[in-house]
């Protein structure tokens, strides 16, 4: 099943390298390929500092687990999802949070569900009968099934 990875959710793995989330990231090939817009890399540069301070870890260590992670997350170009798929996500997010719009666009160009934690987002698209939307719990119950 594929799987789209919101920021918040490596955000998460990154501060606790022994969570739950880690686990289905690190541990779920067989269940789930992840995917995520390369953006994301962009976005937790930008946060460097707050992770570095939440999590205690160097600068060489969030290095280190940053990339470990994204060895099981498929980076997607924004450039090759559809005009559609944008639309579409635009649409849907427009009155929640337009910052989630590459992740929207890329569940619904990968016809895959998207993974995350921001409870705003999940029941303000699926308000709009959006579907395709877990959270960390139903991702822990799909892939232990």
């Amino acid at each position: 099943m594929k799987i789209v990875v919101d920021t918040n959710i490596v955000f998460s793995a990154l501060l606790n390298s022994k969570s739950t989330i880690s686990d289905l990231i690190l541990n779920s090939s067989e269940s789930f390929s992840f995917y995520s817009p390369s953006t994301i890399l962009a976005e937790l540069k930008e946060h460097e500092a707050k992770l570095l301070k939440i999590s205690g870890l160097s600068e060489r260590e969030l290095e280190e687990l940053k990339i470990y992670l994204f060895k099981h997350i498929h980076l997607i170009s924004l450039e090759t999802l559809s005009n559609e798929s944008w639309s579409n996500a635009l649409n849907l997010v427009e009155d929640v949070d337009p910052a989630d719009t590459p992740f929207v666009a890329l569940a619904i160009e990968l016809n895959s569900k998207l993974w995350t934690g921001d409870k705003k987002l999940k029941k303000g698209i699926a308000s709009q009968r959006f579907d395709s939307i877990l959270d960390t719990k139903e991702l822990h119950k799909l892939r232990d099934k």
